[in-house]
Order: C-alpha cells, then sequence, then structure tokens
C-alpha cells in the first residue's frame, strides 16, 4: 500500500504537498506462492484440477496493477495477487480463506452487500471509502476506490467475484483515471471470458471437451496442431477411434471416474495423429456439467529421451558384459599359452641342468609355437578394437581378391568348392591389402566349419551408391562404396547368435575349435577403414557376411615390377643404431640380436636421454623408438624432434599399442617404417637391413 509523506512547501509553509512512496515490493512472485500452495485442502481442488475459466481469470488477475483478489465458488475460497496481500495483516492466512474471513466485521458491512450484487451478475464500483486497513494499524485514514466484477464460468454462470482495491489517497483528482482503467481491466476479462475459441488459443496445452457418450465436443487449436486433424475431420468423433488399443481400458476407467464426480489426473495415453503414428499426452480431467473437459500435456520428446537413455543405460550394460567376457577370454586363452610357453622353458632348463641335450629342440619349438600362437592373439584384439596401424593404398579390389585365392583355398579346404561372381568394373578402394586379405581367410575358415568341411562358398563384390535421405543403420554418409559379400551354404545361424557374433570370444564351435577373434577382427578391420560389416543368416540356409568400404581414388597404371627374392639375412658393417624402449627386457633382447648381426647399438629407456644422446654422439644410421614412452613425449614427437636436425634421418616405429596411432603422413615419408609387437627377433634385424640397404 502507498504510504503518505508530508512535506512543506518552500514559497507558501501553509500549504502541504503530498509525495507517493511506492510500497516494497513482495520477495515471492504470485505465481509461485499460487503454485506452490497446497489446493487439494480448499474447496477448489488441487491446481491442475481447476477448469479453464477460473485458470483464465486467475492468469488476468496476477497481470492487473491493482491489489486484487478473486473469491471462487459457494465459499468464495480466495486467491489474490501480492498487491492484495500487502494490504492485509501479515499473520492472517489469506490464501484458500473464504473472503467475508479476510475482513472485520466493520468492513464487511460495507463489502459484503457489493459481493453479493456482484454474485448476481451486477458489476460495481463503490468510490472514497474512508476506511483503515493495511497490515500497520498506525497507518492512519486512507481512501479507496474498490470495484466487484461478476466472474463467469464455461457454463456462462456466475462463478466467483474479482475484488480490486485502488488507493485514492494521493488525489482525490486521479479517481476517474483510475475508474477508468479498471472498467477496462474489467472489459478485458470479460471479453476473454465471453470468447471461448481465443483463451483456448492462449494455451499451449491440448484441451479437449467430451459429452458423456465420449464423443469429441470441442478441441482447442493446440490438439489440432500437436495432431493434425482438422475440426470438420473429428467432429462427434468417439475419443476411443483415436486412442491407441492398449490404452483404451484404462480411458475408460479413468472416464467412468469423471463421471461419478472423481478428479482424474496425471494418465497418461496414446492418441494417433493424422499421419499415423501416435503421441502421448498426460491428462487430467474433471465434469463440469453434462461436459467432460481434459487437459493435456504432449510428453512424445520426453518418453522418447527417457527411452533413448534407457537404451544409452542398456548398451553401456552390454559393453560393461562383453569387456567382462572379452577379459574372460583373454584370461583363458593366454593361461594356456603361458602354460606351454612356461612348461617348454622348465623342462628346457631341467634338461640342461642334467646335461641332457635329447628333445630340448621340441621344448623350443613348442615355446615359440605358443609364443606365435600369443601374437597372432594380441594382432586379432588390436583388430577388433580398431587400434591396429594399417598401411592403407588404392587397390583394384577384384584384381586383390583374385591374387589371394590360393590363400583362401588352402583355408577352405579340399572339399570346399570358392565361386567368384565380381563386378565386372569394380571401384577401386582404399585399404591395407594384407588386412583385408586376413579378414578374407578368417570368413573362409568359419564357413569351412559351417558347411561341416564340405559345402559351397561364393564371394561377390557389388558397386553400390547410398542416396537414401534417411540416414542408415552403419552411420554411412551418402556415397559411393563397395561391397563385399561373403556367402556360404552352411547351417545358418540363429538371430541371437547374429547379435553376438561380433563380440570377442563368442563361438558357437565347440571347445577347442576356436577363439571367438575371427569375426570381431573382421568387424574392428573393417570399421577402422571407414566401412561397415553386418551378418544376414538364417537356421538351415547359410550366413552371408557383407563387408561395405568407401569407393577410393582412381588407380594409376603401373607397370609390374618382377618379384624381389627373399632377403637373405646378412651381418651388419657396423652401422650405428639408437634403441629407445622403456621395456628395459625386451630393450636388452633386440640390442644383444643386433650386436650379434654386427650393428653397433646405442640405447636410452625415455625420450629426454635418447634425444641427449642424438645431439652429442655419431651421427646414427637408424633410429628404432617405441611409439609409447614415459615422461610425456612419444615416439613421433622424439621422430620430428631428430627430423628437425637432420631431415634424412631413418627411423623405425615399433609398437604394441597405443591410443594415438602414428599418422599416415608421417610413415609415408622416405626413411620410415612400422613394426607391430610382439615380432620375432629375426623379423626385426631382417627390416632393420632392408632399411639400410634403401
Amino acid at each position: 500500500m502507498n504510504k503518505l509523506v508530508a512535506k512543506g512547501h518552500s514559497d507558501d509553509p501553509g500549504i502541504q504537498v503530498i509525495h507517493l512512496t511506492p510500497a516494497a515490493p513482495i520477495a515471492d512472485g504470485v505465481s509461485t506462492a499460487i503454485s506452490q500452495y497446497d489446493w487439494s485442502m480448499t474447496p477448489l481442488g488441487a491446481l491442475p484440477q481447476w477448469p479453464p475459466a477460473l485458470r483464465i481469470a486467475v492468469d488476468m488477475m496476477q497481470l492487473s496493477p491493482f491489489p486484487c483478489a478473486l473469491a471462487w465458488g459457494a465459499e468464495l475460497t480466495v486467491i489474490h495477487n501480492d498487491g492484495y496481500q500487502g494490504l492485509l495483516p501479515a499473520k492472517q492466512p489469506t490464501l484458500g480463506s473464504s473472503f467475508d474471513a479476510l475482513w472485520s466485521d466493520e468492513h464487511w458491512k460495507v463489502i459484503g452487500p457489493c459481493v453479493f450484487k456482484a454474485l448476481q451478475g451486477q458489476a460495481s464500483f463503490v468510490e472514497d471509502m474512508p476506511i483503515r486497513i493495511g497490515p500497520d494499524s498506525r497507518a492512519g485514514q486512507a481512501w479507496y476506490a474498490f470495484s466487484y466484477t461478476p466472474i463467469r464460468n464455461d457454463q456462462g454462470a456466475v462463478a466467483g467475484v474479482l475484488h480490486t482495491v485502488i488507493d485514492t489517497t494521493a488525489s482525490m483528482e486521479t479517481i476517474g483515471q483510475w475508474r477508468e482503467l479498471a472498467q477496462t481491466f474489467e472489459k478485458q476479462i470479460a471479453r476473454y471470458m465471453a470468447d471461448r475459441d481465443h483463451i483456448w488459443q492462449l494455451s499451449r496445452e491440448a484441451m479437449i471437451m467430451l459429452k458423456r457418450d465420449m464423443r469429441l465436443h470441442a478441441a482447442n487449436p493446440a490438439w489440432h496442431q500437436i495432431l493434425g486433424w482438422s475440426e470438420e475431420e473429428v467432429a462427434g468423433m468417439p475419443i476411443l477411434e483415436l486412442v491407441h488399443p492398449a490404452d483404451r481400458p484404462e480411458i475408460r476407467s479413468a472416464v467412468l471416474d469423471v463421471l461419478q464426480g472423481k478428479a482424474v489426473q496425471r494418465i497418461e495415453t496414446r492418441l494417433r495423429h493424422r499421419e499415423g503414428h501416435y503421441r502421448w499426452f498426460s491428462w487430467s480431467g474433471r465434469l463440469e456439467g453434462e461436459v467432460l473437459t481434459a487437459v493435456g500435456r504432449d510428453i512424445s520428446q520426453e518418453r522418447e529421451d527417457a527411452i533413448r537413455q534407457s537404451e544409452t543405460l542398456l548398451r553401456n550394460s552390454q559393453r560393461m558384459q562383453a569387456v567382462g567376457q572379452l577379459a574372460g577370454g583373454m584370461g583363458h586363452e593366454l593361461n594356456n599359452l603361458l602354460s606351454g610357453i612356461g612348461g617348454s622353458l622348465e623342462l628346457l632348463q631341467r634338461r640342461l641342468a642334467q646335461g641332457r641335450l635329447e628333445r630340448i629342440d621340441n621344448y623350443v619349438l613348442l615355446a615359440r609355437e605358443s609364443v606365435q600362437r600369443a601374437m597372432t592373439l594380441t594382432h586379432r584384439l588390436l583388430a577388433f578394437s580398431s587400434n591396429q596401424p594399417l598401411s592403407p593404398r588404392h587397390l583394384d579390389i577384384n584384381r586383390l581378391l583374385e591374387t589371394a585365392e590360393p590363400l583362401l583355398l588352402q583355408a577352405l579346404g579340399p572339399e570346399m568348392r570358392l565361386q567368384w561372381q565380381l563386378d565386372t568394373a569394380s571401384w577401386p578402394v582404399y585399404l591395407d591389402p594384407a588386412q583385408l586379405e586376413n579378414a578374407l581367410i578368417n570368413l573362409c575358415a568359419n564357413a569351412r566349419d559351417a558347411c561341416r568341411d564340405r559345402g559351397e562358398l561364393t564371394i561377390r563384390s557389388v558397386n553400390q551408391r547410398l542416396t537414401s535421405s534417411e540416414p542408415s543403420q552403419s552411420g554411412l554418409p551418402n556415397g559411393d562404396y563397395v561391397v563385399i559379400h561373403v556367402e556360404d551354404n552352411g547351417h545358418g545361424m540363429s538371430a541371437e547368435d547374429v547379435a553376438r557374433a561380433f563380440e570377442p570370444f563368442f563361438t558357437t564351435k565347440p571347445a577347442g575349435r576356436g577363439a571367438g577373434l575371427g569375426l570381431p577382427m573382421v568387424y574392428g578391420f573393417v570399421r577402422q577403414s571407414g566401412g561397415h560389416a553386418w551378418i544376414e543368416s538364417t537356421l538351415g540356409t547359410g550366413s552371408r557376411v557383407c563387408m561395405i568400404f568407401p569407393r577410393g581414388q582412381e588407380l594409376v597404371l603401373e607397370e609390374e615390377m618382377p618379384a624381389v627374392p627373399a632377403q637373405v639375412l646378412e651381418r651388419g658393417r657396423g652401422e650405428r643404431l639408437l634403441l629407445i624402449d622403456d621395456e628395459i627386457n625386451l630393450r636388452n633382447l633386440m640390442k644383444e640380436a643386433l650386436v650379434d648381426f654386427g650393428f653397433h647399438v646405442s640405447d636410452a629407456n625415455d625420450a629426454n636421454s635418447a634425444l641427449g644422446q642424438y645431439r652429442h654422439a655419431k651421427p646414427f644410421d637408424l633410429v628404432i623408438t617405441d611409439i609409447g614412452l614415459p615422461g610425456g613425449f612419444s615416439g613421433r614427437q622424439v621422430a620430428k624432434a631428430m627430423r628437425l636436425l637432420k631431415p634424412e634421418q631413418k627411423i623405425l616405429f615399433i609398437t604394441g599399442y597405443t591410443d594415438e596411432p602414428v599418422e599416415q603422413q608421417l610413415l609415408d615419408e622416405p626413411g620410415t617404417a612400422l613394426m607391430l609387437k610382439p615380432f620375432t627377433l629375426v623379423s626385426l634385424v631382417e627390416q632393420v637391413q632392408r632399411m639400410l640397404t634403401r
């Protein structure tokens, strides 16, 4: 409420000038106070159950610049704005109270008749009432104008009274202006309350009115916009025709509850869109006379978000399960291999201690075979994780497949038939040829087992162009691709097995016939090459593994070079090598092997000491460095730093695994090569000799 402050005038001390000081703002907004109040304990019922007419009246009351209170229903339950709260004692309960309980008997003698007059449909404006109101009893005499406006419900009957209070203490001359503003406000309320279409257009929520026979009587524009139906298409339609069949029993039960006088809220159901799909709504409803009014909020997006979140959690759970299966399978396989290696070394040590040299070669051979199997295992795991170093180049896919035919026939066995159906003008691809051959060999071995060593395998190559406007399940963009199909006529796979076929260590083969890494390796290689792989199979009709690769650049015809005979291992001539690896045991073994072949080897365990030797020692003919080094300085950075000092420096990278593989651009530079751990010492010496003789 405004306060009066009297000050003397400088020219005439007998004249008093009245200044208005606005009341301090209320801390909490009305909307918050109303929304947080427990209306279920009042005759109005819970807030979601309020009829549209009451909701609009409350919204308009909150927009009023004057202190306003809305008295609704037979009990004249009070809903007011912040300004109205300032007129009443601070400790007196206001929201949800009965209107006559807010005022003293003295005030009610003046206010009561006007309220009852408004309930009969007659508005009134009472001005210049000298009464004392407010939380402070010492506020003194004040002048107010009171407005009483009848508010009608959806059926046109008077359901409440809007009480507007105007402080006219400052100047009696402004009463006319205030009266005009108040009357304008009343006309706005009357216009909004009378025009149902305009009221419904204010709501973003779907609102419908149903007759007792559950036929659609009216729907607001938001409902039509969300579901796409026109008024003519759904006029008089039974609402159950639009409800999803699975939700109809719940809707029938809810409507019966409403017809029995029970308010219904938070009923989630689906309504059919004009285009055939369904939208989810959360409904609340109540019966008003012969009409059932329901208000619904479109929650389709919320449900889709919840489903996506659930799917994400499920995928994460499946990933954790796959990780556990991977760890268990890896442990099982490595335990078998380590047992063979450890047992061979143990017997070898015992025979040497006894001075018995018979069968020593057998123990060494057994240990080497176990090591070779372990190397193959780790390479397949790296392929599955899409982290194996690749050496891709532009290839003629048909030519590569034909060249690989002897290897594939060997993998298939003598009683399997191999059929070719290659595209006559297959597009080039950009792939690692050795890894593609390895993937095909694994698929041939699987097909042989599926056909029980006797059957037919067909390999096809097809040019395919993706142009669909819809994103594919593979996630591949539109463009040109080459597809390789490897199809057998074996016993096939169930849908459950197809779904898990690419999981590491998952296999349907008998124990000892497979580790379950062939298909995961194929999948990892294809994904690392920018493609996609999938399986099509039905029990009893065979299986087809499909690999799709992006189209590469057109090939430049080159003259065929004569085959280079295998290089014979020769002793070095004292060439200087710098060996960098933080694994001391492996570094010592590599150094000893290289020294045995006549090389002069300096070694270092980290980047800093290696760079120190490189700067101060004599020039090195070759630098061999692990990619993953301690101290935050990788082998790639070591190579770049050395080539700043000597651009022609030859560098051999060695690595077992790294999150950041060597850039292809770096590998393409002259004098650069890469070896993947684990490797044999002989293969290391061969690679060193090849690089030194180029």
